[in-house]
């Protein structure tokens, strides 16, 4: 939840942050002032695109990671999952699903993902997967979004180097 919190604050900063750009700007009339005036709106207009992405951007980097457990099977010992989130341009993701026990197997899932507040929405060709951010990582929720049992479905950050 405080990182769900510290993240939507980024947002909120970062928004603020954009909207103080688009002040009036001061116009002399004199040439200095003109050209300095003229180089602050080429400035701005470079500089408005890439601030409006970088909220978002921060939001996927910062969630672009690992995430590893073992999580509950009905006919199995479990299923060890390891889902890759990737900061790439198309926001790929790489969810592999090791059943143990009887019949032991491994089924991966390559598609997209995107963020939502909290919600992080899995999508590829096999349908849906909906995960919740909490401050451990992710918890696999219901297909209506109703959220499954935390300490069963939670899927931890892999703390990197």
């Amino acid at each position: 939840m405080k990182k769900s919190y510290y993240l939507l604050m980024q947002l909120v900063v970062a928004v603020a942050c954009f909207s103080c750009g688009d002040a009036p700007k001061d116009t002399a009339n004199n040439d200095a002032a003109t050209v300095d005036s003229t180089a602050a709106s080429a400035a701005d207009t470079t500089v408005a695109p890439n601030t409006a992405a970088s909220p978002q951007q921060a939001v996927v980097q910062e969630l672009a990671a690992f995430y590893n457990g073992l999580l509950p099977c009905k006919d199995c010992d479990g299923i060890q999952t390891l889902l890759t989130l990737n900061a790439d341009e198309q926001q790929s993701f790489t969810l592999s699903e090791e059943y143990k026990g009887k019949k032991p197997k491994t089924v991966e899932t390559n598609g997209t993902w995107s963020v939502m507040g909290n919600i992080i929405t899995l999508s590829s060709k096999n349908g849906t997967f909906k995960y919740q951010v909490n401050s451990e990582g992710l918890v696999g929720l219901n297909p209506d979004g109703s959220q499954m049992d935390a300490s069963k479905y939670l899927l931890k950050k892999v703390q990197g180097e």
